[in-house]
C-alpha cells in the first residue's frame, strides 16, 4: 500500500493548494518530495528481487505493480518532479491557484501510469494525465496556446480510445485485462495509442506545437518524462511478446526526420520538440530489436527523461531572462549567463553522445544492439544531425555578438539554477558510472569504453560538424520559420470542413447518433 501513496501525495497536496496563501509552491515541493520518498522506501524489497502487486478494490480493480523496471523508472520521475516544481517558484508568475495544483495532479496520475499493473488501470491513468496536462499546455490562455492545447486533447484522447479498443477486445476474449493477452488488432490498436501518446513520427504533428507553447516547466514534464508513457506501455508489450518489424521502421524515420525537422527550425523551444521525436525513436528502435537493445531503449528513456529535461529547463532560463525565444534575436548570452550556459553545453553533449555523458552510454548499447547494416547508418547519421543540431543551438544561442537589447540580461534566478544544476550532475554522474542503473536493466556484462564505441562517437562527431558546416553554407539555418506540417494542417482543414457540411445535415443530437453506433456494435457482437 506504501508506494500507492507515491500517487496519492502530489493528489492530496493539489486539493491542500487552494487553502493555502503564499505558499502554494513549497507545499507543492513537500508534498513531491514525500512522493519521492515513498518510492525510496520500497528499495529493501526491489533490491531482493521481490515484486510488489497491489489490488485496490474500486468502481473497477485498480492493479498497482512495481518491479525493477518500473522502479527505477518510478525514482527517475518523482526525482524529477521535485526539480522542476522548484524551478517552476521562480519562473511561473501569476495564477498559481491553477498553476501548482494542475502540475500535482499531472504529475500524481503520471507516476500512477508507471506503476499500472493491467491494461484498465493503465489506460485511467493514462487519459487523467492527457486531461490536467491538457490544462496546462493552454496554461497562457492565447490564442496560439487554445489551439495548441486542442490539438494535443484530440490526439492523446484518440490514442487513449485506440487502447481503450484493444483492453476491451481482450475482456471480451479473456476476461481480463492482462497486457499478455494483446495479440492481432488488439495489439495494433494498443501500440499505435502508445506510439500517439510518444509522438512518434508521423503521429508526431501535435507535439511540436504543444511542448513549445506550455511554460518551460511544463515543456519539461511533457517532453521529458509525459511522452515516456506511451513508450512504457509498448515496453510492457515487448516484454512478453515477439518484437514488430513495423516499429523499427516508424523508429528509424522518427530517428531521421526529427533530427532533420529540428536542424531547420528558429525557435529555441520548437527545436527540442522536434528533437524529443528524434530520441523517442532511439528509444523504439532499441526496445523493438533484442534483449539487451530493450535494456538499451530504457536506458536511453531514463537518461532522455534527465537530458531533454535540462535542456527545456535552460532555454525557459534563457526567455525568462531575455524574453527571446528566436535565435536571431539571441546570441553571446555566455557573458551574462554563464551558469546556464555550462549546464546546456552538458545536455547537449549528453543528447549528442558524447562520452562521459549519460547519452552515450544508453546509445551505446543500442548502437551495439544492431546488426543490420543500414539501421546502423540510419543510426550515426541521426547522432551526426544531433550534433550538428546543439553545435547549432549553443552557437547562436551563447556565442557570437550580444545584441543591444539584451545587455542588461541577468543570469537565471538561483532556485531555477538549482534544478539545471542538479540535472547536469545527474548527466555526468550516469555516463561515468553507467553500471548503477544497467545492471539493474540488464543481467550481462558491456563494455562500454571499447574503441568501437569511441569510433562511433567520433565519426557521428566529424560528420556532425559537416552537416553544420554544408547546411549553413546551404542557407539551411538562416533563422527563417518552418512550416514542417502543412499537409497535417491541409488535412485538418478537409476534416473541419467536412465536420461542417455533416453537421448541416444532422438534425438530431448527437449523443442519440452515439447510442445507435453502440446498440449497432453490440447487436453484431450477440450476432
Amino acid at each position: 500500500m506504501n508506494i500507492l501513496l507515491a500517487v496519492l501525495f502530489p493528489i492530496i497536496g493539489a486539493l491542500i493548494i487552494p487553502f493555502t496563501k503564499k505558499l502554494k509552491g513549497y507545499v507543492s515541493i513537500l508534498v513531491s518530495i514525500l512522493s519521492f520518498l515513498t518510492v525510496l522506501s520500497i528499495y529493501p524489497e526491489i533490491s531482493n528481487g521481490e515484486n510488489i502487486s497491489l489490488c485496490i478494490k474500486m468502481f473497477f480493480d485498480m492493479h498497482i505493480f512495481v518491479d525493477k523496471l518500473n522502479f527505477i523508472i518510478v525514482s527517475i520521475v518523482s526525482f524529477l518532479n521535485i526539480l522542476i516544481v522548484i524551478y517552476s517558484i521562480k519562473y511561473i508568475k501569476k495564477d498559481h491557484l491553477r498553476y501548482y495544483p494542475l502540475l500535482l495532479l499531472t504529475m500524481g496520475f503520471t507516476l500512477g501510469s508507471f506503476l499500472s499493473g493491467d491494461l484498465l488501470t493503465f489506460y485511467i491513468f493514462f487519459e487523467m494525465t492527457t486531461l490536467f496536462s491538457f490544462f496546462l499546455v493552454m496554461y497562457k490562455g492565447t490564442e496560439k496556446a487554445r489551439r495548441a492545447g486542442f490539438m494535443y486533447l484530440v490526439m492523446c484522447l484518440t490514442g487513449g480510445a485506440l487502447i481503450l479498443i484493444s483492453l476491451i477486445s481482450v475482456y471480451i476474449q479473456k476476461g481480463n485485462f492482462d497486457i499478455y493477452f494483446l495479440h492481432g488488432s488488439a495489439s495494433f490498436l494498443f501500440i499505435l495509442g502508445c506510439l500517439i501518446k510518444a509522438g512518434a513520427f508521423p503521429l508526431h504533428f501535435w507535439l511540436p506545437e504543444a511542448h513549445p507553447i506550455a511554460p518551460s516547466p511544463v515543456s519539461a514534464l511533457l517532453s521529458g518524462i509525459m511522452i515516456k508513457i506511451g513508450i512504457y506501455g509498448i515496453i510492457r508489450f515487448f516484454m512478453t511478446h515477439e518484437s514488430i518489424e513495423w516499429v523499427v521502421i516508424i523508429a528509424v524515420f522518427s530517428m531521421l526526420f526529427g533530427v532533420i525537422l529540428a536542424l531547420i527550425q528558429s525557435d529555441i523551444k520548437r527545436i527540442l520538440a522536434y528533437s524529443s521525436i528524434s530520441q523517442i525513436g532511439y528509444v523504439l528502435l532499441g526496445i523493438s530489436i533484442s534483449s539487451m537493445g530493450i535494456a538499451g531503449g530504457i536506458f536511453h528513456m531514463i537518461n532522455h527523461a534527465v537530458f531533454k529535461s535540462l535542456l527545456f529547463l535552460c532555454m525557459g532560463a534563457v526567455i525568462y531572462s531575455t524574453g527571446e525565444r528566436k535565435m536571431q534575436r539571441l546570441g553571446g548570452l555566455y557573458k551574462k549567463m554563464p551558469y546556464t550556459m555550462i549546464t546546456c553545453i552538458i545536455a547537449s553533449f549528453a543528447i549528442s553522445g558524447i562520452p562521459l555523458f549519460n547519452g552515450f552510454v544508453s546509445k551505446t548499447i543500442i548502437f551495439d544492439s544492431l546488426s543490420d547494416t543500414l539501421l546502423k547508418i540510419a543510426f550515426i547519421f541521426t547522432g551526426a544531425g544531433t550534433f550538428a543540431l546543439f553545435y547549432k543551438l549553443n552557437k547562436y544561442v551563447f556565442f557570437g555578438k550580444l545584441p543591444d537589447n539584451l545587455k542588461s540580461t541577468k543570469e537565471a534566478p538561483k532556485l531555477m539554477l538549482f534544478s539545471m544544476i542538479t540535472l547536469s550532475i545527474i548527466c555526468i554522474f550516469i555516463g561515468v558510472f553507467p553500471n548503477i542503473v544497467f545492471k539493474n536493466l540488464y543481467a550481462g556484462v558491456f563494455d562500454f569504453w571499447s574503441l568501437s564505441h569511441l569510433l562511433e562517437v567520433l565519426v557521428s562527431v566529424i560528420l556532425g560538424v559537416f552537416i553544420f558546416i554544408s547546411g549553413k553554407k546551404a542557407g539551411l539555418f538562416d533563422i527563417k520559420e518552418y512550416n514542417t506540417d502543412k499537409i497535417y494542417s491541409k488535412s485538418a482543414d478537409f476534416i473541419n470542413s467536412l465536420c461542417k457540411n455533416v453537421n448541416k445535415d444532422v438534425s438530431k443530437d448527437l449523443n442519440i447518433y452515439i447510442l445507435c453506433i453502440l446498440l449497432f456494435f453490440i447487436i453484431l457482437y450477440f450476432l
